[in-house]
């Protein structure tokens, strides 16, 4: 046997073992997922990527087509008749976070709560640590925050924005850090109804990619060129940028940006969700 026929073998026996993982990875995800043509919900929270999630993530997803009809709404769009298909869709971002007196809340995320609905669905939930959502939050919607077409919508939303301004970031963050909190209690009730679902934290996407990839794509079908840019776009700014929408991306800016004691009262208030979801107090 001459060197050539080796290199012949040892080829064909690598072409061999990367095809048995292809067929075994094809098995497991029939196995512990779902077919790639069945509907998806991507739930998640204001200021938790998800205006990133909603212009480049959803809609490259292979084998769904993404409809975003909190996107509609919050356009000015009156939708009276909203379906949802079993197959081929994938819905989102569903933002537990929006108002309850909202027509994103009553005609969207009301209905998508709903355990008699989500018990038999398969979903993907977002998070992020609640203290720096809050603190997101307050420049955002304080500063940055794009304005609505709709004049109802843009009319609340500065309205808003003047009581902000009005505020300390610890004063905003104490005062609706119960909303925040009632938000993540939406989200533990919603994904623990779920038939298939998969929790993903923002955190991970930042400091440990290939477990936030790995979660990601369990239920989804994601190419590889499209996850690089996902990895590449979802880096943090290396200065922070007050006057942009993406002010930082890093997590933990909490510990900067508000006084210890207010710290103190959120670790207090968000204690079991901080447990639960191993955020470090």
């Amino acid at each position: 046997m001459n060197i050539y026929t080796d290199k012949n073998i040892i080829k064909k026996t690598f072409q061999y073992a990367k095809q048995l993982i292809i067929n075994i990875r094809s098995f497991l995800n029939w196995r512990l997922g779902s077919n790639s043509s069945d509907t998806v919900y991507f739930y998640t929270f204001h200021r938790c990527s998800s205006h990133f999630f909603s212009k480049y993530v959803l809609k490259n997803i292979t084998g769904l087509h993404n409809i975003d009809y909190a996107r509609k709404i919050y356009r000015g769009k009156k939708i009276d008749n909203i379906v949802f298909e079993n197959k081929g869709v994938i819905y989102g971002p569903i933002r537990l976070s929006a108002p309850p007196t909202s027509s994103e809340y009553t005609s969207l995320v009301q209905p998508l709560s709903d355990l008699s609905f989500i018990h038999n669905k398969i979903a993907i939930f977002l998070i992020r640590d609640p203290r720096d959502i809050l603190v997101s939050s307050y420049y955002s919607f304080a500063h940055t925050h794009g304005l609505s077409p709709d004049n109802e919508i843009r009319k609340k939303q500065k309205q808003h924005r003047k009581k902000l301004q009005h505020q300390t970031i610890d004063e905003y963050v104490i005062e609706s850090a119960p909303i925040v909190h009632s938000h993540f209690v939406m989200l533990d009730t919603v994904s623990n109804a779920c038939g298939k679902c998969v929790i993903i934290k923002y955190e991970d996407m930042i400091d440990n990619w290939d477990y936030f990839k790995s979660g990601l794509t369990k239920f989804i079908n994601i190419k590889e060129t499209i996850l690089a840019e996902v990895y590449k776009q979802s880096r943090p700014l290396e200065n922070e940028d007050n006057k942009s929408h993406r002010r930082s991306g890093k997590p933990n800016s909490f510990k900067e940006k508000l006084k210890t004691e207010t710290v103190t009262s959120l670790n207090d208030i968000f204690k079991d969700t901080l447990e639960k979801y191993n955020y470090i107090a």
